[in-house]
């Protein structure tokens, strides 16, 4: 078997010197780096531009100032709502009433459930006349003064506090 070329150059469709120059490899000749150089040929397109990247650049910033200052409230609206949490906490367990020997379950409404918390006699009186309150600390019921229970009202009227004299 021969090579293309020679059977190209038999057949008569190429001559020896086509075939030679073909078989030659091509130098390469080495490019001259350029700098590469801008002409500003439409300074009023560029004018243009520049307005406009400036225009984007400030409406970034406004942007990126709104997200910091909504980030920044939203922290101090969940900082506000931990501390008003604690404060709650704090006032149900310094006043905490329940019993653990208490036998009298006492049922009580929250929304459209009924709850139940076992009472000692005194405290179901208590709850009947109006002088103590039911709510909650971490899932847990837990009876409170009445006065406790106004004032965690006040501090979060968000709280689930039950006062049975008040249906």
């Amino acid at each position: 078997m021969s090579s293309l070329s020679d059977q190209l150059l038999k057949a008569g469709l190429v001559t020896e010197e086509q075939v030679k120059k073909a078989t030659e490899k091509p130098k390469r000749k080495p490019k001259l780096k350029q700098k590469k150089t801008f002409v500003n040929k439409a300074p009023k397109k560029q004018a243009e531009q520049s307005d406009l990247a400036k225009f984007y650049g400030e409406r970034k910033q406004l942007e990126n100032k709104e997200k910091q200052e909504l980030a920044r409230k939203k922290q101090e609206a969940a900082k506000l709502k931990k501390e008003m949490n604690d404060k709650t906490n704090k006032l149900i367990s310094d006043n905490l009433l329940n019993n653990d020997e208490a036998e009298i379950r006492f049922n009580f409404v929250v929304g459209t459930s009924i709850k139940y918390l076992f009472v000692t006699e005194k405290q179901q009186d208590e709850l009947v006349e109006g002088k103590l309150a039911i709510t909650f600390l971490a899932s847990k019921r837990s009876l409170i003064p009445v006065e406790i229970a106004k004032q965690i009202k006040e501090i979060n009227p968000k709280k689930i506090v039950i006062i049975p004299s008040d249906r």
